[in-house]
């Protein structure tokens, strides 16, 4: 993303979760091993399962959180798991966590890729020459095997086949990983390869990059709605624009994020009602399913993505969507009180009626609740080990999240210094040869005061550009300021007056969420119409800044209950949800009737797991 050396000792929000991430990974040594060994037992085909997504899923993220802390023993943990995969190759090559019997089929393909996304992205931190010639030749063996076995060829699996579920965007997201693999090696068997999985069009059936590049649909409506895989496959073709410079393939992928920020995100900032589906939840949001929603996976990959299309237009309007996401969504998916998930104890002995499992502390919650629910409820891609661990799909993928937010909030290259997140702490750029600091002091997401102290070694000329948010009366973009610098400073204040969000007003849709009909091999959900419920008007929502509030019924109003009140509220000085929970924002309001109750942001809010919040408060009975 940069060309330019630089390094950042924050001290906020992100530089807590990063530091947390680190910690409990170190902690939790023994899950990384316990992941490489699914390629050495192979026990996914048994189950058509997922196990062996959770290694790469784990190194990719930190790796990113490593580019961050840069802590020397964090680095030698993930070094060590790295030479520990690279034995677990077969003589052809071949890398999986399906036996061979069984490969090619449900999530093999998608648990490979993996395999090659944790070693591409640590390659961005080794600083072993040996080590990245083994990695590479490793990725290789590991994707011509692939290529091998998966085409149009004679004898070849089709490779939207060599699944089960969501007309195959799951295999088809190795995209990615190939195309990064052609960057490393120049190798045009892996960009052709790349190019049969455009040419294939992405899903059995349904060309998802001919539908975003015609704009006619939104997401929802493409007929594969698996909100995250569907991300990860245009990222991939997002690296292969980049490689090709093919027109078409920009265009189809800045179609879709937009398309997915249109119509997708919901006030905590990620997407699906229906769990982890594109479902038009910005309009549906209130809709009660009596499911989870909101899955980890989603915003992390919608970060993910949304990083990589602000690198390619610098429209803050996806930054906008990052620091939603990561200050109400992510922050509040962080298992900072290392909770134990009931759910797993429920599936695996009240329903599978094993004698016995290992309780397992898992560093992210898997969804997150819009109308009054409680966290912790389940957990996503729930999978257990042989040795009676349990793992799931988010707790895996969190940690990119906050390492994506750090690689984005300052970034240097040619056009200037882009401040895009305001993170109190220390940002050093050797811009073009010399030293630069950015020194931000802010309250920052809680309050819209912030200093920016730029100190150069010797004055420098370059555009420094600060990103206006989007929910700020200057409506977004970037404020530029280009001068020759040495030691100054700028101070801004965004004005964080509430702001009141309703729900929005529709009648029918069509989704496709119903897969009950479908096939068991590679099914797409049929269309399904909605109809609007009278009752999802019956709430109302409000943010300060990027942060939405929520309701904790441990201050003193259950968030079940019914909200009756002007959005008026004053600040309160104690930042605690109650004495010794604290909170980053706190906010105290008066019902009609004069009683007082408190809102709090929602990251902050039922951290214990046991609490019931709510980021859609009633205004009238359920």
């Amino acid at each position: 993303m940069t060309n330019f050396n630089q390094t950042l000792e924050f001290k906020g929000v992100a530089d807590r979760i990063a530091k947390f991430v680190q910690t409990k990974g170190m902690e939790t040594t023994e899950y990384l091993k316990d992941f490489v060994e699914m390629y050495r037992i192979q026990p996914d085909g048994e189950n058509q399962g997922w196990k062996g997504e959770f290694w790469g899923k784990t190194i990719r993220g930190y790796a990113l959180v490593y580019e961050y802390t840069r802590d020397k023993e964090y680095y030698e943990l993930i070094t060590e798991s790295v030479r520990d995969m690279l034995t677990v190759a077969e003589a052809d090559g071949r890398v999986s966590s399906y036996a061979r019997d069984a490969e090619f089929d449900s999530w093999d393909i998608w648990c490979r890729k993996y395999v090659m996304l944790g070693m591409e992205y640590y390659l961005d931190i080794c600083e072993d020459d040996e080590l990245k010639q083994e990695i590479i030749r490793f990725i290789k063996g590991c994707a011509d095997y692939i290529i091998k076995h998966i085409g149009n060829g004679e004898g070849q699996k089709a490779i939207t086949d060599a699944s089960r579920s969501w007309g195959g965007i799951n295999s088809s997201s190795v995209l990615e990983p190939m195309v990064r693999l052609y960057n490393l090696t120049k190798e045009a068997k892996y960009l052709d390869f790349a190019t049969y999985i455009i040419e294939n069009g992405g899903a059995k059936g349904v060309n998802i990059f001919e539908r975003a590049y015609e704009n006619k649909l939104p997401p929802y409506q493409y007929g594969v709605s698996k909100a995250y895989e569907l991300m990860s496959c245009f990222e991939g073709l997002l690296e292969y624009y980049y490689v090709t410079g093919i027109e078409k393939y920009k265009t189809a992928v800045i179609n879709f994020g937009k398309a997915v920020i249109d119509t997708e995100i919901s006030v905590i900032g990620t997407c699906g009602v229906t769990h982890e589906l594109f479902d038009h939840t910005k309009a549906r949001q209130t809709v009660d399913l009596k499911k989870e929603q909101q899955e980890t996976c989603v915003t992390v990959t919608l970060m993910k993505l949304c990083s990589r299309l602000w690198e390619l237009t610098k429209d803050t309007a996806f930054l906008d969507c990052i620091e939603h996401s990561f200050y109400n969504a992510y922050v509040g998916a962080v298992n900072t009180e290392w909770n134990i998930c009931e759910f797993a104890r429920e599936k695996w002995i009240v329903k599978k009626q094993l004698p016995k499992i290992v309780d397992t502390y898992l560093l992210f919650d898997s969804y997150s609740p819009l109308i009054p629910k409680r966290r912790g409820i389940k957990i996503g891609g729930n999978q257990l080990l042989p040795n009676l661990t349990y793992h799931g799909c988010c707790e895996c993928i969190g940690a990119a999240g906050v390492g994506m937010f750090l690689r984005s909030a300052v970034v240097a290259n040619e056009d200037g210094i882009f401040l895009n997140f305001f993170e109190a702490g220390k940002s050093t750029i050797c811009y073009k040869g010399i030293n630069v600091e950015l020194n931000m002091e802010t309250e920052y997401p809680a309050d819209g005061k912030i200093k920016i102290g730029i100190k150069a070694e010797k004055p420098i000329s370059f555009a420094l550009m600060v990103r206006v948010p989007g929910w700020a009366e200057e409506k977004g973009g970037y404020l530029s300021y280009e001068k020759e610098w040495f030691e100054d400073e700028i101070s801004l204040e965004w004005d964080m007056k509430l702001r009141t969000i309703l729900p929005e007003k529709w009648d029918k849709d069509v989704v496709y969420t119903d897969c009950s009909q479908c096939s068991s091999i590679c099914h797409i959900a049929l269309p399904e119409e909605v109809e609007h419920k009278e009752e999802e008007d019956n709430y109302i929502s409000l943010m300060r800044g990027p942060l939405t509030l929520a309701a904790d019924s441990r201050s003193g109003k259950d968030a079940s209950s019914v909200f009756d009140f002007e959005p008026i509220g004053e600040l309160c000085e104690d930042k605690e949800i109650i004495p010794g929970v604290p909170c980053l924002l706190k906010m105290r309001f008066k019902e009609r009737n004069g009683e007082t109750f408190y809102l709090v942001d929602y990251g902050s809010a039922g951290l214990d797991w046991e609490t019931e919040i709510a980021a859609w408060l009633p205004t009238k009975e359920r």
